[in-house]
């Protein structure tokens, strides 16, 4: 395709484009809430309420992306946030998303839950590689994924705190998906149905032969067991995360330790005191509990508490450059960027997420040509909020 830019100049036109081509039930795991969607609309209004005051008269000038985080120094200043299961809304888009977090020099965050091995999107990342923990039951397995990520190159490690339970995910099973079954990786009749109804996607999945991989976990699954590993899976990654056990993490990693899915300010202060290098500011993007506060209304009290050194990174509900200038006006200082990619990779194919990141790149310099600013210390003089 000659010019992506003019057929997909904004996130949301990749929307429409993704939702064509993947089948409903997966489209629904991607794009929906949890409840009624409130929280995800909270995420919305509560970005667009953020505005800034442009300063005139300030000439030609380029501005200045690069960020600096624990120690590492990124083009820009967001990355990749971990989504589960991202091989199932497209296949190999962990892969794919790696390869462009390598080439242009952001981090790209591997879930637990993914098709693609720690070991395999580790060669890809080139060393900015990110490991999403769902803590195990188990503390062995626990050791040995973070053995993995740690032979793999993957120097930070994110430990994911907000998901004590799965949640209820209405849409999904409106559209078919078997949510809550102990068969939940199995091709239904009606699931075969959508999916020959979207053949570029079936196509591209010829690879699964129906059947999902968990690369990271299937090492630790009973052998020659009946149970689907999905069912292993879910007895072992949920709800097993305290703050003794975050202690244990500390003290085995010893990489960069992230905790991800903070909105209370006690929690960060709590974090802090358990040795974590940095927090995620999170409400797992309105996915889990549609009673959340939108993240970014949590974002400035966070600030406040920890102070203004000690590194945040924010996440939910990004779906443009604007969003992330707005998330680091307030006390971000460094952005995650999720469902956006996963659109790009469905809609365009292994280029996906270049294009998503051309967006964001010219979205965030065009932002703050516009308001006068030259980096993220005089964006955040132009802030009105």
């Amino acid at each position: 395709m000659k010019n992506l830019m003019s057929k997909y100049p904004r996130i949301q036109d990749l929307e429409p484009a993704a939702s064509k081509k993947i089948p409903p039930f997966i489209h629904a795991y991607l794009a929906a809430g949890t409840g009624s969607g409130h929280t995800m609309l909270r995420n919305r209004e509560a970005l667009d309420a953020i505005t800034f005051t442009p300063e005139l008269m300030h000439g030609r000038y380029t501005p200045d992306l690069s960020t600096s985080l624990l120690g590492k120094t990124y083009a820009l200043p967001f990355g990749v946030a971990p989504i589960g299961l991202s091989s199932m809304i497209w296949p190999l888009s962990e892969q794919h998303l790696a390869t462009t977090a390598a080439k242009y020099q952001i981090p790209y965050t591997l879930s637990t839950v993914a098709a693609a091995s720690i070991e395999d999107v580790g060669k890809k990342s080139n060393g900015r590689g990110w490991f999403q923990l769902y803590a195990p039951k188990n503390p062995d397995i626990m050791r040995s994924l973070l053995d993995r990520a740690e032979k793999a190159d993957m120097q930070t490690l994110v430990v994911t705190a907000d998901v004590p339970s799965p949640s209820r995910r209405e849409d999904m099973r409106r559209a078919g998906a078997p949510i809550g079954s102990r068969n939940a990786t199995t091709l239904t009749l009606p699931m075969l149905l959508q999916i020959l109804q979207h053949p570029s996607w079936a196509i591209a999945a010829l690879g699964l032969r129906g059947k999902l991989r968990f690369k990271n976990m299937e090492p630790y699954a009973p052998k020659n067991s009946s149970e689907p590993i999905s069912h292993f899976i879910g007895s072992e990654l949920n709800g097993s995360l305290n703050w003794e056990y975050l202690s244990e993490i500390r003290k085995y990693w010893k990489g960069t330790l992230l905790l991800k899915g903070v909105l209370r300010a006690s929690d960060a202060l709590r974090a802090v005191d358990t040795g974590v290098d940095g927090i995620v500011v999170s409400n797992h993007g309105g996915r889990q509990f549609d009673g959340n506060p939108a993240s970014i209304t949590a974002l400035p009290s966070i600030r406040q508490a920890v102070g203004t050194t000690f590194p945040i990174i924010f996440d939910s509900g990004i779906r443009s450059g604007l969003d992330i200038l707005r998330a680091l006006a307030i006390g971000a200082d460094f952005v995650l960027v999720g469902r956006p990619f996963l659109y790009g990779v469905a809609a365009i194919g292994r280029n996906g997420g270049d294009h998503v990141v051309q967006i964001l790149e010219e979205e965030i310099s065009n932002a703050l040509l516009q308001i006068g600013a030259k980096n993220i210390t005089e964006l955040r003089q132009r802030l009105n909020f």
